[in-house]
């Protein structure tokens, strides 16, 4: 005897159920996004090498307390590749803060812009340990309309005017 064809189609349906569809439809907001978009998220990794120096006369003087400076570099980060590196940015000393903007130019001109906000604290005699939070705010070329986020973490030593940065996050583009 044979089992009506909709009766196994059910029954297909209901085990079917029981597997990933859950996680599936979790999923749907995301999906329709990268297809409407073009944009999925992705990890993001990277590590920079940075020269640190006071900000020109030309750049807009900080509030009083503020020491404003500017990070040039070299950075290895995944989806640019070896990058050029440069900032801004403002220090609180007294209240242990920083805020300020990135830029990272890739090797064919493509740009992806961050803005950052992070604490320091001194961890030796001439050093500084610094946590902050890199929020991408789009660019230019592949990186336009570029969001996402990344975690770092840095040592700054003051004596040589340098830092070496590290940061892990995500990146949709």
């Amino acid at each position: 005897m044979r089992a009506p064809f909709h009766s196994v189609v059910l029954l297909a349906l209901t085990l079917a159920g029981c597997g990933q569809a859950p996680s599936a439809i979790a999923d749907a907001p995301s999906l329709a996004r990268e297809a409407e978009h073009g944009t999925r998220r992705r990890p993001i990794t990277g590590s920079c090498e940075l020269t640190f120096s006071p900000a020109p006369p030309s750049v807009p003087a900080p509030p009083p307390g503020i020491l404003r400076q500017v990070d040039v570099g070299t950075c290895q980060i995944s989806h640019l590749g070896r990058s050029d590196y440069r900032g801004l940015l403002d220090i609180d000393f007294a209240a242990g803060t920083q805020t300020g903007s990135r830029t990272f130019t890739a090797a064919n001109g493509d740009q992806l812009h961050s803005t950052v906000v992070g604490t320091s604290a001194p961890s030796g005699p001439t050093t500084r340990s610094i946590s902050a939070t890199f929020t991408f705010t789009g660019g230019t070329g592949r990186f336009a309309g570029a969001r996402g986020e990344a975690k770092a973490s840095a040592t700054a030593n003051l004596a040589t005017s340098s830092t070496s940065v590290v940061f892990e996050g995500w990146i949709e583009y």
